[in-house]
């Protein structure tokens, strides 16, 4: 397969990652994915010097490889993105304030081998979480596109050094000789075969006649909140506030309370 030129990779291709405020859990619905997985692709294409390679979005944060043209374009996107989901994310959650944190991590791609082992590693990470067995298995990520061969076929040239590209795309390993932007999901020591964590989050709401918005406001339905997803994970208060979306002490004080 032919080198990508030195001066493409080291100008042209960028891997950000974006987060929830206090690694806050602001994907952790499906249709809260599928809408930044919108807006991802919507402002990709009214921009048409950037072209997007790799997503994956996860429950706290967002992985996206993108190629640039002019590289002042990447945080005029990512603005127009992250205000985009954080009115969507405000709206449905009944909430005011930041959704993300500060500043998205972006990181310059130094050679043809450190961007293979990025496109990689993005599609890795529900692996890596324990979400699926398999890449293809999650819905949030592009490595159904990379499969169905939908990649730009001048970007998959660019890339691999032919249009098509699967062959070359299923040899692909991460090399562990490159530092990857790695935002770890606050779901500590998540056990195997486990419901997934958004299943549980419904199912409480069913059991309890209520959604979030509710449960955030009720300092019983909180630690019931706790305790039901305690279960199944074992998971922090902090990740639980982060969930819910109050202060990382909030649960502190209630229990306290009670003591």
């Amino acid at each position: 397969m032919p080198r990508v030129a030195r001066k493409y990779i080291q100008s042209n291709f960028i891997h950000i990652v974006t987060e929830g405020i206090k690694k806050e859990f602001i994907f952790y619905q499906d249709k809260y994915k599928s809408e930044y997985i919108l807006l991802l692709k919507k402002y990709i294409d009214e921009m048409k010097k950037l072209k997007l390679i790799s997503y994956c979005v996860m429950d706290n944060h967002a992985h996206i490889l993108i190629y640039t043209e002019n590289i002042e374009e990447v945080s005029m996107l990512m603005r127009k993105i992250n205000t985009g989901y954080a009115i969507y994310y405000n709206k449905n959650e009944e909430r005011v304030g930041y959704v993300f944190a500060n500043r998205y991590y972006s990181q310059s791609i130094k050679d043809e081998t450190h961007l293979l082992t990025c496109i990689q590693y993005i599609h890795q990470n529900p692996v890596k979480a324990r979400l699926v067995n398999l890449p293809i298995e999650y819905k949030f990520s592009s490595f159904k596109d990379f499969c169905e061969n939908k990649l730009d076929r001048r970007i998959a040239k660019l890339i691999f050094g032919t249009e098509n590209y699967l062959l070359e795309f299923n040899k692909l390993k991460i090399n562990n000789d490159f530092e990857i932007i790695d935002v770890s999901e606050e779901v500590d020591n998540k056990i195997e075969s486990k419901p997934k964590i958004e299943s549980l989050i419904n199912d409480f709401c069913e059991e309890f006649k209520v959604d979030l918005s509710q449960v955030k406001k009720s300092n019983y339905l909180i630690l019931k909140f706790k305790e039901y997803l305690s279960r199944n994970f074992k998971i922090t208060n902090k990740t639980i506030c982060g969930i819910l979306g109050i202060g990382k002490n909030r649960i502190k004080a209630i229990e306290s309370k009670l003591k």
